[in-house]
């Protein structure tokens, strides 16, 4: 197992379609300011809570690098009093809106996203990330591309499963797969990341014979 895996972030580009200068000024500034503090998890989520007029659960892991949104909104909700509206997703998902205003009907129902990026995935000084890639080109459904993955070897974090195979709560995916028959075990591992510039460990799994 490496000590650490640095994800050195070229591209990176997550966005509603229809998302407002408003919004995008709102986001744009609270990425700035998590970078400017090197804000954990929870202050990451904290900050975009109280400056972004909402935000959906679908998009929080995406734009904030959250590997474990809902328990992280679980944490704060109380704290903030934040409203919640569900609203769906590229017309088949569940997804909620969560915001500190009360009045949540000028919110929109739907959420469509794009997401684009260029990462390089480093281990040891080496370019690690071809191999997800490659899957990702392979399999479209995020499950599919984790069962792939850890049939070939490959060691997945959380992150790989976010940046590469579109995974928002990896965990529960691989609860799925292990309840198939797959044995797949569990570790943990550094990673560093340069959008956020901070350094956490994060869960990595890998399948066992």
């Amino acid at each position: 197992m490496t000590a650490r895996i640095d994800y050195q972030i070229e591209k990176y580009q997550f966005t509603e379609i229809n998302e407002s200068p408003r919004l995008a000024q709102q986001w744009a500034e609270v990425l700035d300011e998590c970078r400017q503090e090197k804000a954990g998890s929870e202050a990451r989520l904290r900050l975009a809570l109280l400056n972004v007029d909402y935000v959906t659960s679908f998009e929080l892991p995406f734009r904030l690098q959250l590997i474990r949104a809902p328990q992280l909104i679980d944490r704060l909700r109380g704290e903030l009093q934040l409203s919640r509206k569900a609203v769906t997703i590229s017309d088949n998902r569940y997804g909620c809106v969560y915001s500190l205003k009360t009045d949540l009907s000028q919110i929109p129902d739907e959420f469509r996203y794009r997401f684009s990026n260029r990462i390089r995935r480093v281990t040891s000084g080496e370019a690690t990330n071809t191999p997800y890639q490659e899957i990702a080109k392979q399999v479209k459904a995020p499950r599919q591309r984790l069962k792939l993955a850890l049939e070939n070897g490959l060691h997945v974090t959380a992150l790989d499963g976010l940046f590469w195979f579109g995974m928002q709560r990896i965990a529960a995916d691989v609860s799925t797969l292990r309840k198939s028959g797959m044995k797949i075990a569990t570790a943990e591992v550094d990673a560093f990341d340069t959008i956020t510039h901070t350094t956490r460990r994060v869960p990595v799994y890998r399948r066992v014979e």
